[in-house]
């Protein structure tokens, strides 16, 4: 089966059926024709639908509806399944039209057909006339077909007579047709499986699916269906249903010969004893999909089944309708969806018995209803009819007004048998009641009852794949209900689902289940775990990485049983995508990889939060009895959530270094210095030891706006401002969210911490050795059982074991570990773009005669560095490996690609640190830039100019040299053109070669920059006009320090260093540069003009091209200085770097360079909304 071909069918079919329904619809409710006028009643439930609901919902109804039917005809077509022996929508070999149709033009209409015969005749010979004679007739027939399955499927075909006939697209016989879609769509081959039919209906409803989950918001009731459904893999549901109902009649039958039946079935590590479900009979097996879809699970459940129904000695005439009526259940909120349920299973059941459509079966398939009766008009109801209604079977009718929105999570508190002796009385009554109005809430009460009988039902075995919805898409009514109904497993839709399932199991019944693995670890689910581990017994569990089930997160499947006997093992495995074959089935199941392992539930509840860490050694769960946990030595803490990102927390380099300190000890230090700006542990990603010090928050007189903020929101600051004793304290810092290996750095104080930078503070004398700890395999080891998933939270980290070292290896690891930060440090130093500390450029730093060879030493240098710290690593993980004594479970090997400085210098190819020259030269580049704004400088280390508004004369104070004597001069006006010549004296290209004069001598200029030239891989001038800019933003990460001030079409472009910026620096380029390029331009006209007169024929031609192209510019810049910049200079604008680059970036406009996620319309929009600022700055 092609599903990439069904998917791309489905999608379209939905697509042009939903447009010609909508169009239809648009038709009958506006046009007054002689047809419509004989269909007024339809017309008029019609336009009452829409006044119910909107025409969105009656179209999406109306389609899926006819969508359904025609998918239901042209399977029973493909598998000559029609009752009447003729195809419905399929032509015969070699014709073109549906068979049904071609034998009507022959003369020949089935009479099972409730058609008028004689008025189809006369449409096809003339008699009546018709615009459109073989589609109004094929249409009657149509409708006769579906009316006459009616009594065979009454759930799917029901006898249209309503405004769905009306609303049926017009094409139905042509090679364009809705019709033609289906039958190409789906094909002989591939109708061949049932399963055919969930497929498509997920892939119909999948681009639905997309646009809820896209929304913002909640999920609306009527999008639950949309938003939850999902087809479960094949393998996966013969895995479920044969480790339950195979389970269970193997547990009562040993000797049975279906375990050759059941390829995925898995034997208990031990002997099964006799406390089990007893069953005397096949026919007591009841199999319930709570959330059943399109009866994928269930359909399964048929074919198993029958093996069992045969081997007992059935005969086969009697075990489809036994099955259907004894064995298989379905509940679902989604009419569609139940619709092919129900369809599915008769399918299946006619699959093995020709004649099963003659019995009238109706498959077990419950399609939840909302009762739409009110409270007071309930109580009404059992008052007139003198019925009793207790409290319990009022609460339980309550909830069934909400049935399409909870489903199966209703859990009836009135017992079954109180719930069948009401619903007997209300039957009775309604077909004795001669009142109109309470014989229609009597039928009404009778629908809602039946659904809680089934609810109240306790099954042998449940397999679901429920649905997925975290708690914050519920709708609110949902959320709430889950809130008080299933407060331990409220997180998501699915925990719900389990905690449900095992309500729903007779004792010592099977849950078969696959859901998210997140129930499995996460803190969130603590409670949920404990319960289920005290409850159930888990017999097996197959745990699914990323893409097993086509979707992109971990999931698990699993079994259940409802019994509190821990004494056996269950049987646990982990399978990749690796692990499949191209079909996408096992190649071995389970699979026998490290991950496999007979375990007993027991072993989670001695690790914190009882993860289900099933892979762990003895050893492992001895660390966790045997020893202290981190928390128990460091105070692991979730730092504060600011409120407003953009408002208060910037990128170090876009403030003023005035209002910025690196080393406060202490919050009333910060007060005390009157320090706005302090650094802030906000995570980042992976970095090992030290680094990832982007951020500064705004803490102003201790953090007084963002505690306003907090309270003006919350009405306290503690819900977000949290562990406020901790700031500045020295800490071990990380990333909560993570990108596969978990990584921690050594914060040494000064710092604020942040929600997704959580820390943990500890006593300076296990400081080093815990941090060595956590970077080390072996908890690294510890935090996948405890939490496999992306994020690390301080609780996880709390939970960790700690085995404290003995003293001798305690000095070896503190010393390690100090190498290693101090190796990290240094690196991070060396990025101008990271750290504050940065001092100068590293092939300044690694200085020698000329730059390549300053290169090579650099090169030497740092692999040094490199290979000692992946050095210190490894010993560091040997040494806890040791301490743990987990030798047999992990190695002390570290990846090369797995340390982390170098990562954007380097690459590691077949095992070898390979250095790439373009990335160091560019760093070297962006250096002299630097220096060229006074940022930096060449005669004193660290930052220079970096407070806002300062100048050339506070650059000469700062570098203690007299300005003859300073090695290299700043740009005096703080501008400096990127053209494409040397039109300026202070041209960037020009001021480049002087830089790299002065660093590494005039003698060698030539050799350095044709060594520059050829590591960047072009001319210095083409990197500077087309590279710097684009590498400036991104290094920066679109908050550059350095801003372009650029015509339209790029032909005039200078660069300004925003700190040195005034409110006089846009007059000066306009001044001084724009106004000076154009009259340069003009010169450079008028020789051309001379040459064009004079010169010879090839530089004629040559000067005629060039002032072609210069007009161009000319007009370019002229439009650029009157319509941009003129207005622009005249407002003299002023920036405030507290406000951040995105703030001060659009204040603008078209004079200053576009950047995607900067200035850009996205951008200045959500700049707009800013509370904070003067939004009439923005340009």
């Amino acid at each position: 089966m092609n599903t990439n071909a069904l998917k791309k069918f489905a999608q379209e079919a939905r697509i042009k059926i939903v447009s010609q329904v909508a169009a239809k619809l648009d038709y009958v409710i506006t046009t007054d024709s002689a047809v419509l006028r004989e269909k007024v009643a339809q017309v008029k439930k019609l336009k009452a639908e829409i006044q119910k609901t909107s025409k969105e919902q009656v179209v999406d109804k109306v389609a899926y509806t006819w969508f359904n039917r025609l998918m239901a005809l042209r399977f029973m077509d493909a598998n000559d399944y029609q009752p009447i022996k003729i195809g419905v929508v399929t032509p015969k070999d070699g014709y073109t039209l549906p068979e049904l149709l071609d034998e009507a033009k022959q003369g020949n209409i089935p009479d099972e057909l409730p058609v008028d015969t004689k008025h189809i005749f006369e449409l096809l010979d003339g008699t009546i006339r018709s615009s459109d004679v073989q589609n109004e007739a094929y249409k009657e027939l149509l409708i006769g077909a579906c009316n006459h399955l009616n009594t065979i499927f009454p759930f799917l075909f029901e006898k249209i007579n309503d405004y769905a006939e009306l609303l049926l697209p017009d094409d139905l016989t042509s090679e364009f047709s809705i019709v033609q879609d289906i039958r190409d769509g789906m094909s002989t081959d591939d109708c061949a499986e049932v399963e055919i039919i969930g497929w498509i209906y997920q892939f119909y409803i999948s681009e639905r699916k997309d646009e809820v989950f896209a929304a913002k918001g909640k999920v609306k009731k009527e999008d639950i269906p949309a938003a939850t459904q999902l087809f479960t893999p094949r393998w996966i549901v013969e895995y479920m249903v044969q480790n339950t109902v195979g389970k269970l009649w193997l547990q009562n039958r040993p000797n049975s010969s279906l375990k050759d039946h059941m390829p995925y079935y898995i034997e208990s590590p031990a002997n099964e004893n006799d406390d089990f479900l007893k069953i005397d009979s096949v026919e007591e097996i009841t199999l319930l999909d709570q959330a059943c879809g399109s009866g994928h699970i269930l359909v399964y459940g048929f074919e198993l089944l029958t093996k069992i129904y045969e081997e007992e000695g059935y005969s086969p005439s009697e075990i489809p309708q036994l099955i259907i009526e004894k064995n298989l259940y379905g509940f679902e909120i989604d009419e569609r969806a139940a619709q092919l349920a129900g369809l599915a299973l008769m399918m299946k059941a006619r699959e093995y018995h020709k004649r099963v459509f003659r019995k009238e079966l109706t498959p077990h398939i419950l399609c939840y209803q909302d009762l739409k009766l009110t409270t007071d008009e309930i109580k009404e109801v059992f008052k007139n009819i003198d019925t009793k209604l207790s409290n319990e079977l009022l609460q339980d009718l309550g909830n069934i007004q909400q049935a399409t929105n909870l489903g199966s999570l209703i859990i009836p508190h009135s017992s079954t048998s109180f719930l069948e002796e009401t619903l007997s009385t209300l039957i009775e009554k309604a077909q004795t009641s001669s009142d109109l109005f309470l014989k229609e809430k009597l039928q009404q009460l009778v629908i809602a009852l039946r659904q809680l009988v089934s609810l109240s039902r306790k099954f042998y075995c449940v397999v679901a794949n429920p649905p997925y919805m975290g708690g914050g898409k519920m709708n609110k009514k949902m959320a709430d209900w889950v809130k008080t109904n299933y407060p331990i497993s409220k997180t998501d839709l699915f925990c719900c689902f389990i905690e449900r399932s095992i309500n729903f199991i007779h004792n010592k019944g099977f849950n078969g289940l696959v859901t998210m693995e997140s129930w499995m670890f996460l803190s969130s689910y603590e409670k949920f775990r404990k319960m289920l581990l005290q409850k159930t017994l888990i017999h097996s569990l197959s745990h699914f990485g990323w893409h097993v089930m086509r979707i992109a997160f971990g999931t698990v499947a699993f079994i259940l049983e409802l019994n509190d006997s821990k004494r056996r093992e269950g049987v646990y495995s982990f399978m990749d995508y690796k692990n499949l074959s191209k079909e996408e089935k096992p190649l071995q199941f389970p699979p026998q990889n490290n991950r496999y392992n007979f375990i007993s539930q027991r072993e989670f509840l001695k690790i914190p939060g009882n993860p289900i860490a099933y892979w762990l050694s003895n050893c492992a769960f001895q660390a966790f009895t045997e020893n202290p946990i981190i928390e128990e030595l460091a105070n692991p803490r979730q730092g504060l959530a600011s409120s407003d990102v953009t408002r208060f927390i910037r990128f170090w380099s876009e403030i003023s270094t005035l209002k910025f300190e690196a080393n406060l000890s202490s919050r009333d230090e910060s007060v005390i210095k009157g320090i706005k700006w302090v650094p802030h542990n906000k995570g980042g990603g992976i970095q090992k030891w030290y680094g990832n010090n982007y951020y500064v928050i705004n803490w102003d007189n201790d953090g007084e706006e963002i505690i306003a903020k907090a309270k003006m929101l919350y009405g306290s600051p503690t819900r977000t401002i949290k562990n406020i004793k901790y700031y500045f304290k020295p800490s071990i810092t990380w990333g909560m969210i993570g990108a596969g290996m978990f990584s921690c750095r050594l914060s040494r104080g000064g710092f604020i911490f942040d929600v997704a930078g959580p820390s943990a503070f500890c006593e300076g004398r296990y400081f080093e050795i815990i941090a060595g700890y956590l970077n080390s395999n072996v908890a690294y080891y510890f935090l996948n059982a405890i939490n496999p998933t992306l994020n690390y939270n301080s609780g996880d980290l709390g939970r960790l074991p700690f085995k404290m070292p003995e003293n001798k290896n305690k000095e070896s690891i503190k010393s390690l570990v100090l190498d290693c930060e101090g190796i990290s440090r240094k690196y991070f130093d060396t990025k101008s773009s990271l750290s504050w500390d940065y001092t100068r450029n590293e092939l300044i730093e690694q200085k020698a005669d000329t730059l390549e060879e300053s290169y090579d030493s650099y090169q030497h240098y740092w692999k040094n560095k490199f290979f000692q710290l992946h050095k210190n690593e490894e010993e560091l993980n040997k040494q806890f490996i040791d301490i743990y004594g987990l030798q047999d479970e992990l190695t002390p090997d570290v990846p090369l690609e797995d340390i982390t400085i170098l990562k954007e210098e380097t690459d590691i190819v077949n095992g070898e640190l390979v250095f790439d020259a373009k990335e160091v030269l560019i760093q070297f580049i962006s250096y002299a830039v630097g220096c060229m704004f006074g940022r930096y400088s060449l005669d004193k280390e660290g930052l220079i100019l970096a407070n806002q508004g300062e100048t050339l004369e506070d650059y000469i104070e700062k570098v203690a040299k007299s300005e003859d004597k300073v090695s290299f001069l700043p740009d005096d006006d703080n501008i400096i053109p990127i053209l494409d010549d040397e039109w300026f004296e202070d041209d960037i290209v020009g001021r480049f070669y002087e830089f790299l004069k002065v660093t590494f001598g005039e003698s060698q200029f030539e050799k350095n920059l044709a060594f520059v030239e050829d590591c960047i891989g072009k001319d210095i001038r083409k990197f500077f006009v087309k590279d710097f800019y684009n590498d400036h933003i991104k290094r920066y990460k679109k908050r550059p320090i350095y801003w372009m001030f650029s015509s339209p079409k790029g032909a005039f472009n200078v660069l300004i260093y925003m700190h040195r910026y005034t409110p006089d620096t846009l007059n000066q380029i306009l001044n001084g540069y724009l106004v000076e390029y154009r009259e340069k331009l003009n010169t450079r006209m008028e020789h051309l003009d001379h040459l064009i007169e004079s010169g010879s024929s090839s530089e004629q031609t040559k000067a005629a091209k060039e002032k072609d192209n210069l007009k161009a510019v000319l007009i370019e810049l002229q439009e650029y200085e009157r319509e941009v910049l003129y207005p622009l200079a005249t407002e003299r604008i002023v920036i405030d770097l507290d406000d951040g680059v995105l703030v001060n970036y659009n204040k603008f406009g078209n004079a200053i360079k576009l950047v995607k996620g900067l200035n850009d319309k996205k951008a200045k929009d959500k700049v707009m909304k800013f509370d904070w600022i003067d939004t009439t700055t923005i340009k």
